[in-house]
């Protein structure tokens, strides 16, 4: 698969690395309803594989040049938290699996959600083998609905202490339905899940 051509909601999982509050507003698209203890729940998720050759690398300035299956070329800097990477060389194979799911969760006006919240676990290869790792993390982020658009099929939420307004984009038939459930004083909690692991395969 090629480099930066698929995986929304792997691509907005990763930018929780960074920041966790953007994860939880993607575009509610593939949703899947469910209920549970008189909530509704709208979620998405999304798994994508990418495999790159490395065609360039400079172990000074750790810089590392891949190039994916269709000819796309991507060049970063590799962090000195990889700490194996003398190990690769030109030809190599970098895999690698992302895994992301958001789910959003509706409470009525008056009801206890969970608390915010962010968990992360990770691994990474011991010294001396090939650079490899994973990750798990995990974000819980509940808002406040402030505006509820059914014609235009958005809805707006804050952080119940404050901030940005949010826009989200309900562009499905079953998401659209679920929106009826929601009233301005609602609670939306989402709860997004990411996992990623990264490995390199020699090139023989």
């Amino acid at each position: 698969m090629e480099i930066g051509m698929r995986g929304r909601a792997c691509t907005v999982a990763v930018t929780l690395l960074l920041a966790a509050a953007p994860m939880l507003y993607p575009t509610l698209s593939n949703p899947a309803n469910a209920q549970a203890s008189g909530m509704a729940g709208i979620g998405a998720s999304d798994t994508v594989r990418l495999h790159a050759k490395v065609t360039a690398i400079d172990q000074g300035t750790r810089m590392v040049t891949l190039v994916g299956p269709k000819g796309n070329s991507l060049t970063l800097k590799v962090g000195d938290e990889v700490r194996n990477l003398p190990q690769v060389k030109v030809g190599d194979t970098v895999n690698m699996l992302c895994h992301a799911s958001v789910t959003y969760v509706l409470s009525p006006r008056g009801a206890t959600a969970p608390d915010n919240s962010t968990t992360a676990a990770g691994t990474r290869a011991a010294p001396g083998q090939m650079p490899a790792a994973g990750l798990d993390a995990k974000v819980i982020v509940t808002s406040t609905v402030v505006g509820v658009d059914l014609t235009g099929h958005k809805l707006q939420l804050i952080d119940p202490s404050g901030g940005q307004v949010r826009t989200v984009d309900v562009v499905t038939p079953e998401g659209q339905q679920s929106m009826k459930m929601v009233k301005v004083g609602d609670s939306i909690t989402g709860v997004a899940t990411l996992v990623v692991a990264i490995a390199v395969q020699p090139s023989s």
